[in-house]
């Protein structure tokens, strides 16, 4: 189920970017840039779901399942992962699971095109 979801978010980023491409087809450059930064966006909330998913949602399946991340309900949630991992940083909770560097920087960068 997870790859059909992966496979229908890359089609309709290359839908997007197509269209992008029609609509300034007399503007070649900004429509490219356009369709990169559509595609970038996608690939951004597409690894930080996986992040969620392998560091946050094992406890919060467990503990907090009205919480539980998905690929819908993400976006509605980014003030609160930024307050809980980022402000407070409570989360991820306990010794057991800890988020890297790189995570770090790919949840920050998809939370700031969320919370602009």
């Amino acid at each position: 189920m997870r790859h059909s979801k992966q496979s229908a978010s890359t089609i309709i980023g290359i839908a997007v970017c197509v269209f992008l491409l029609f609509s300034f087809k007399n503007q070649p450059e900004k429509a490219f840039h356009s369709a990169t930064a559509q595609i970038e966006a996608t690939d951004l909330k597409r690894d930080a779901l996986k992040i969620l998913q392998t560091k946050c949602n094992i406890c919060h399946v467990k503990k907090n399942p009205g919480k539980v991340f998905t690929l819908d309900n993400m976006s509605a949630l980014a003030p609160k992962i930024q307050k809980q991992v980022f402000v407070k940083k409570r989360m991820p909770k306990g010794n057991k699971i800890h988020l890297t560097e790189q995570e770090y920087i790919i949840l920050k960068k998809w939370l700031r095109t969320q919370l602009l």
